[in-house]
């Protein structure tokens, strides 16, 4: 018999219950069969003598990618090989018993076949032996071998009949037997009803903490559950997540290793607990999850874990991926269904299984989970099992652009090196670049923050504190619950300890950030006293405003101390301390796929500093660009990109400011003292607070810049003026914009 499964995770399990006697599985079959029974991996098969394969059940385990002919493992399959497996065909040596066989056996492989020469000899390997005795075949998720290939590797086995084991059998099947979920509950095997919550969450750090209240709440009762039976339940929470691969780790998705971070950092999870399940790393391989001492409580994966797994332990999904698929969101689901010990407890939360979801409407996830319980079982259908999802995205073809010599002769003083300056700091005789942390945050006295602007209405937020859950079980509508208040054991001292771990200011102490939250929640609970013993309810929302409120207040007193030290005059520019000065690099990565930048007559653009410039500017900042090449009090122009190895200004808020182009101002071709930065901004940002906040370092970069020493750098620029302009494209066309630049350009010539 061959017994073909689809993924790794299934031939595992399948193989560890095949060889187990006391499984319910393998004692179904010697009951049936009432012969030995000997279970074979293909490693293995080559040892199987004809006696056996008279007075025995054998069963060959196999990989379905392992029977593919067009894989790298067919060739093991199909290759001519030795042991016993040559004791079950003709000896080499009587080509006549080959012949008469391959006529009997139409598509046997064979290494030789001349009829002229009468030559005839079949290949001795794992698939003839296959053909030769016409096997039953179980096939297990029928459902992926639909492919052309796959079907005709199948049927190449001369099988006697193929029976296949689906949840999700394709219409007009010859169905033999179905279960129905139904018939899964009433024999307990599945835990329902499944709750199924979209809390209103807008971080997955937060949907992670719902999950770990769940988790926690469930663990009472279970060690309860085991006071009265002795029987342990460990409550599991599958995490999936959008991100696994090594170098896929951003900011734009929820990474494995993000959440495990989250988990121990902030939650206080231990590792020990945490594992995770992707094709490229497998940290639950070996572990038998229901051992009494397995400390295992959480498993992050992406795909993984979404057909042929299954642990009773598993209560809880938290799915923090956007899943496209709505049956690969059922196959996820499943994984939770498993009922523990195959019997109700008499305790009813855990009786039932728990999703947690982020970007999912819990109504729509419960009704394709209902639908897929009522017709297939809890088993949905899916096009891929094993999480191959872990490539990096190709990267961009780049080319590199040069700095034209013709400009960097200017700066021969320099060693042809082109600096521009950054905000230093005087500190007695020396200099050094200003440093938001050192220079400005090491100031802040949270004792100071001005609390009394802590004057927010939260009892609304109180009286709204509730999920919106569903319910879903077998033959029964979906029902929506009266929303259920959040369910959380915590005391208010506990939420304070949790907002500060919460909290993600890394430049403050955990020390400074208990004083800030300890001072915000005195004076609310002061101002409400509904609110007191009331905080867990409302923890999300109040961890979100205290930390808009030190956001603000922090930006308030390091604007405080940069203008104070301005009004001293320690901020300046100083180009002989190296950390406050930037190399413009005299070659630069630009994207190749893109064209090249050129003039609106088609004509190659003159006065750019590198002599590759791709066109991929917004439309605003390309008439900027073109603007600049035309305009002959320019001697060069710069695009600068966002990134740390480009020119940046450090203002009096933590991000740095990336300027859009840095302009060398010129006269008869040859470079004059003046330089200026340029700072484009849109319609759509005139006037918001980040744009006011450019506008307010840009004058303080100015100013400081009007006359800069440049010491013994270069006597030709001894007395260089920098400059930073924000652009506003206007409200009238693009004259405004043009208008302001070319005044600016024209007043330093």
């Amino acid at each position: 018999m061959l017994w073909v499964v689809p993924s790794d995770q299934i031939y595992k399990d399948t193989l560890k219950k095949l060889r187990d006697r006391a499984d319910f599985h393998r004692e179904s079959l010697e009951f049936a069969v009432s012969r030995r029974i000997e279970i074979w991996e293909k490693d293995e098969i080559f040892r199987i003598t004809p006696n056996q394969m008279r007075t025995n059940l054998n069963i060959l385990l196999l990989k379905l990618a392992s029977t593919n002919r067009e894989s790298r493992e067919q060739l093991k399959f199909f290759r001519d090989s030795g042991g016993n497996i040559v004791q079950h065909f003709p000896p080499e040596d009587e080509p006549d018993r080959h012949k008469e066989l391959k006529v009997r056996i139409s598509n046997l492989d064979m290494l030789s076949e001349n009829e002229a020469t009468g030559e005839y000899l079949i290949k001795t390997s794992l698939g003839n032996l296959a053909k030769l005795y016409e096997p039953p075949v179980i096939l297990d998720e029928g459902h992926k071998a639909t492919s052309r290939l796959a079907r005709e590797t199948i049927e190449g086995f001369n099988a006697s009949v193929i029976v296949e084991l689906s949840a999700t059998p394709p219409k007009g099947a010859n169905i033999l037997t179905r279960v129905s979920g139904k018939e899964l509950l009433i024999e307990h095997m599945i835990k329902l009803p499944m709750n199924i919550s979209n809390s209103d969450q807008k971080s997955w750090k937060d949907c992670l903490s719902q999950a770990k209240d769940k988790r926690e709440q469930l663990g009472k009762i279970a060690v309860e559950h085991y006071r009265k039976t002795e029987k342990v339940i460990r409550p599991i929470v599958l995490v999936q997540v959008e991100r696994t691969g090594k170098d896929q780790r951003d900011q734009k998705y929820v990474h494995s290793e993000d959440v495990k971070e989250h988990l121990m950092e902030r939650l206080g999870v231990p590792e020990a607990a945490i594992k995770i399940k992707t094709s490229e790393k497998d940290d639950i391989e070996g572990i038998d999850l229901l051992d009494d001492g397995c400390p295992v409580e959480w498993i992050i994966t992406k795909a993984a874990l979404q057909e042929g797994w299954d642990c009773p332990f598993a209560y809880i999904l938290v799915s923090l991926n956007n899943t496209g698929s709505l049956t690969s969101m059922t196959q996820l689901v499943g994984r939770v269904l498993r009922q523990p010990y195959i019997e109700r407890t008499n305790f009813t939360e855990l009786n039932e299984s728990y999703v947690f979801c982020m970007k999912r409407r819990a109504k729509d996830i419960a009704r394709e989970v209902k639908k897929s319980l009522e017709k297939e079982g809890y088993e949905g259908d899916l096009m891929s099992v094993v999480d191959s999802s872990d490539g990096s995205a190709k990267q961009k073809d780049t080319r590199e652009a040069q700095m034209r010599e013709v400009y960097r002769r200017f700066y021969k003083k320099f060693e042809g090196r082109v600096y521009l300056p950054r905000f230093a700091l005087k500190e007695g005789r020396d200099y050094a670049a200003l440093d938001y942390y050192r220079h400005l945050i090491s100031r802040i006295n949270v004792a100071k923050f001005d609390y009394d602007t802590v004057d927010w209405d939260l009892l609304d937020l109180l009286a709204k504190a509730k999920d919106s859950i569903y319910t879903i079980t077998i033959d029964q509508d979906i029902q929506r619950v009266e929303e259920r208040e959040i369910i959380s054991s915590e005391t208010d001292e506990q939420v304070v300890a949790w907002l500060v771990a919460n909290l993600s200011f890394d430049y403050f102490s955990f020390k400074q950030l208990r004083e800030v939250v300890e001072s915000i929640v005195e004076r609310l609970v002061k101002a409400n006293r509904k609110l007191k013993g009331s905080l867990s309810l409302i923890k999300f929302e109040l961890r979100q405003r205290i930390s808009g409120f030190i956001d603000r207040e922090t930006d308030r007193i390091t604007h405080e101390s940069f203008d104070k030290l301005f009004k001293e005059k320690k901020l300046c520019f100083y180009l002989e301390c190296v950390d406050a000065r930037f190399e413009i690099p005299p070659r630069v990565e630009v994207r190749s796929k893109q064209k090249k930048l050129v003039r609106d007559d088609n004509e190659q653009i003159q006065r750019s500093l590198f002599d590759y410039v791709p066109d991929d500017f917004n439309e605003y900042e390309k008439a900027i660009a073109l603007y600049l090449d035309s305009c002959p009090q320019v001697l060069w122009w710069y695009r600068n990109l966002v990134g740390p190895d480009q020119f940046s200004i450090q203002g009096y808020r933590r991000p740095r400011i990336y300027p859009d182009f840095v302009v060398q101002q010129g006269k008869a071709e040859k470079p004059i003292s003046s330089v200026l930065v340029v700072e484009s901004k849109g319609k759509h940002l005139q006037g918001n607070p980040d744009t006011n906040y450019k506008r307010s370092i840009a004058k303080y970069f100015s100013e400081i810049g009007h006359e800069v020493p440049w010491q013994e750098l270069a006597e030709d620029f001894r007395d260089s003026t920098f400059r930073v302009q924000v652009v506003d494209e206007g409200e009238y066309g693009d004259q405004t914009w043009r208008d302001d630049l070319k005044k600016l350009l024209e007043a330093s010539v």
